[in-house]
């Protein structure tokens, strides 16, 4: 019996232990920090469509596309820039009885920055290029901005963590939580932008030419959220 009893109490005891160090947690302090990044895009990308109806059309598909790349060329714009996304032929209604075959090829053109856009639509403008735009904007550089960002946002959660403590007379500990919240990057993609309503030069009735509108890009957004979790004191 009294074998039983030791037993007993021993149980109890180690029970007893072992709730008491799992609710005396070690102090922590929760701290949400946050970043924010703005950069000018470098890479700005434009969709164009060239057409060609087989009965009507006076130039045929492959020569619009040398005519193409020759204007950019001779604004500076190379030859690599320009790739083709998608080509097809489809019937097309020219008439009010009659269909032809349209011939269709579609590229995407990378500049630089608004200056390269501007000369590239001047040129297409006088081959005539009606249907292209401006898709979106992009940095040659985005994955280490990304990362830029949720290292700031690491380190603004850690310095804010510090002077909160510090205001109680505390030491920050070790980080015991490192949790990613969200993240987002906004500003690439933009409303469409055409040469019809962007790049036509315009004349006062003086017979002055005036300058037509300038383009300008927003700054790429990069924002980054991340949890934190630190101990206190060592």
């Amino acid at each position: 019996m009294k074998k039983i009893t030791f037993l007993a109490v021993g149980i109890f005891a180690l029970f007893f232990a072992t709730a008491q160090t799992t609710t005396a947690e070690h102090p922590f302090i929760e701290i949400t920090g946050t970043s924010e990044i703005k950069i000018d895009p470098n890479q700005i990308f434009i969709n164009i469509t060239l057409e060609e109806n087989t009965d009507k059309s006076k130039t045929d598909i492959s020569e619009q596309e040398q005519n193409l790349i020759k204007a950019l060329q001779s604004v500076g714009i190379a030859k690599e820039k320009l790739v083709v996304t998608d080509a097809n032929a489809h019937y097309g209604k020219s008439g009010f009885m009659s269909k032809d075959v349209v011939n269709r090829k579609q590229f995407e053109l990378e500049v630089k920055d608004a200056t390269e856009a501007k000369k590239a639509f001047e040129q297409m403008d006088k081959l005539n290029i009606k249907n292209a735009y401006i898709s979106r904007v992009d940095h040659t550089d985005m994955e280490e901005y990304k990362k830029q960002a949720k290292i700031k946002a690491i380190k603004a959660a850690k310095e804010k963590a510090t002077y909160l403590l510090e205001a109680v007379g505390e030491e920050l500990g070790g980080a015991l939580i490192v949790r990613e919240n969200s993240f987002s990057v906004y500003g690439n993609q933009i409303q469409r932008m055409t040469n019809a309503t962007l790049y036509k030069e315009s004349y006062r009735f003086d017979g002055a030419e005036e300058q037509g509108p300038q383009l300008d890009f927003k700054k790429i957004t990069i924002t980054a959220s991340i949890y934190t979790k630190w101990g206190i004191g060592s």
